[in-house]
């Protein structure tokens, strides 16, 4: 258990500002698009931002292996944390809270990303196959209508999980 609660005290800050960036283009995309009539253009635009595309061929499905492959780290340390021991009240205990209740979602939209990606990228999956990614990965198969609420509560979701880390990051007494 050590060792799980090391990885995710050091490796949860870091990753936090990338998560921000990942959360906010998945967040800006699918609300503006549905919401606020964002165009195809733009929309790719901040679509290239949040797969990593800018950064080439080569280099965009690593960063997504990196991005979901590291929030998947952290969920799977978080869940060996939250079966040892009880939070008392406070950051902590809305943290293990949140944790809790965004696991499945978060781990079904980070894997379904990573899959996603490589299948497009290296493993050139079916449009079908692709297709069933994605709808898991940004909610579609909750409709239309739902999937801009679906992408809201994940990524905010996410956002309030790295905040209430972030608190206890803070909170945690100096090592001499």
């Amino acid at each position: 258990m050590k060792t799980a609660r090391s990885f995710h005290r050091i490796v949860a800050p870091w990753f936090f500002i990338l998560l921000i960036i990942t959360l906010a283009t998945g967040i800006i995309y699918r609300v503006g698009r549905a919401w606020f009539g964002m165009s195809k253009e733009t929309g790719n635009k901040i679509l290239s931002v949040h797969a990593g595309d800018w950064m080439g061929d080569i280099a965009s499905p690593l960063y997504v292996i990196f991005i979901g492959g590291g929030l998947l780290a952290l969920l799977f340390t978080g869940v060996v944390l939250f079966f040892k021991g009880r939070a008392k009240a406070g950051p902590r205990r809305i943290h293990r809270i949140l944790a809790f209740i965004l696991l499945l979602p978060l781990t079904a939209s980070a894997a379904t990303g990573i899959l996603f990606k490589l299948g497009e990228d290296w493993f050139h999956f079916s449009d079908g196959t692709q297709s069933i990614l994605m709808s898991i990965h940004q909610g579609s198969w909750l409709g239309k209508e739902l999937r801009p609420y679906y992408i809201l509560f994940i990524g905010l979701g996410l956002l309030a999980l790295g905040i209430y880390g972030w608190l206890l990051v803070k909170k945690r007494p100096a090592s001499p």
